[in-house]
């Protein structure tokens, strides 16, 4: 990757600089950063995905004296012939898991490692539509898909800012407009974590995010200690062989302390625990219900691989399922040493070092490197087995 390239869809700027200068620090907007973005989706498409109940989904309606309404999907064609003609919002979660359009803009985006990335969310909002000033605590990439609409960015917020009481939403009990963008259809707006930010629609217009995750330390802690509660034998136990009198019995010493502590931590701190686990944690589907199934290299049902090289020498890409997440962990990047597929380590070929890599950066495999990556007998069995178990699949 080209650190120092500059980038159109960055304003200009080079990935080095938007890291070393804006990420986690400071707002930035690029006027028609996705000149040909409009159309991806039309609003009753993006109200058509909140009528399945697979589909995460919520409705917001403003009302007068700072009254909110929040609803949850799914919703019915009769729900939205109820609402008013303004002041309300659709928001539907992760339509890059539902429509391979989406999950491919995704790439426009690899200066940020994937294992951080969340989803895209897609807004619809009527005239003067909006969620309220608010923050996030993760990054956000705010996209103008169609429409206008005006941001606010304003003070930096953190747990102890105030918020409006009893209210479904989280609205900013005060908001300090410091900027003021007008966006249009392929406007780009990045807002870093904590950044409090107001966005209103002038007519109906459509806004896409995309947001990164940011796991609070309780949900780390949380999933680590899960994951190691299942690798701890039950025959580590307490135990003081060096114990001493001592004149009250109800006393717990420094030093009974200190032991509880060194146990604790040794059995966190297991070899390559921490890297197993923030394998699976950081592949993990987002949905409990989305690519649940273990990936091993047991049982390999072998296909035919005249027609995956025919696919790569016709230029037929191959594209990732747009559920599936893949990463790996080693020393160095080019040279892979545990690799993670939805959640669960997968074993992998020593010659396919390259075609891990390439399935990990890519949701689009270039053909030409494919079929390169695929000049190995193993690493054919082990990309079809990929194949076979829906990570992949053939473009139309």
């Amino acid at each position: 990757m080209h650190t120092d390239k500059p980038l159109a869809m960055l304003g200009g700027l080079s990935i080095k600089v938007f890291l070393q200068d804006y990420w986690q620090k400071k707002p930035l907007f690029v006027k028609s950063a996705f000149p040909d973005i409009s159309n991806m989706i039309s609003a009753d498409e993006l109200a058509g995905l909140s009528l399945e109940p697979h589909i995460e989904s919520r409705l917001i309606q403003e009302h007068k004296n700072n009254q909110w309404l929040l609803e949850h999907g799914p919703f019915s064609d009769a729900r939205f012939s109820e609402l008013p003609e303004s002041h309300w919002t659709l928001i539907v979660q992760a339509v890059d898991h539902h429509i391979p359009e989406f999950s491919q803009f995704l790439d426009s985006f690899k200066f940020i490692p994937s294992w951080r990335l969340d989803d895209i969310m897609i807004t619809y909002a009527t005239d003067q539509g909006s969620v309220g000033p608010h923050y996030d605590y993760y990054d956000v990439f705010l996209i103008q898909l169609d429409g206008k609409r005006q941001w606010q960015s304003g003070q930096q917020c953190d747990e102890n800012t105030a918020l409006l009481p009893d209210l479904p939403v989280r609205i900013l009990s005060q908001f300090n407009a410091n900027d003021t963008w007008n966006v249009e259809p392929g406007d780009l707006l990045y807002l870093p974590p904590g950044m409090a930010h107001h966005g209103v629609a002038n007519g109906e217009c459509m806004t896409l995010s995309v947001g990164f995750r940011a796991p609070s330390n309780k949900d780390l802690l949380s999933s680590y200690t899960d994951h190691q509660l299942d690798q701890i034998k039950d025959n580590q136990r307490y135990a003081d062989p060096d114990l001493q009198p001592q004149n009250n019995t109800g006393w717990i010493p420094p030093s009974a302390i200190k032991k509880v502590k060194e146990q604790l931590l040794s059995s966190l701190d297991s070899p390559n625990a921490l890297e197993n686990w923030f394998g699976q944690y950081m592949s993990a589907a987002k949905y409990e219900d989305e690519r649940s199934g273990d990936i091993s290299e047991d049982n390999i049902e072998p296909l035919n691989i005249g027609d995956v090289l025919l696919c790569c020498h016709e230029g037929v890409p191959f594209l990732r399922d747009e559920t599936s997440r893949l990463v790996y962990t080693g020393k160095v990047s080019d040279r892979p040493e545990l690799l993670f597929i939805n959640g669960h380590q997968t074993n992998f070929p020593e010659s396919a070092d390259r075609l891990v890599q390439l399935c990990c950066h890519h949701r689009s495999l270039p053909p030409n490197e494919l079929e390169n990556a695929l000049s190995h007998p193993q690493n054919q069995v082990f990309f079809l087995h990929l194949l076979e178990k829906g990570v992949f699949y053939a473009a139309d």
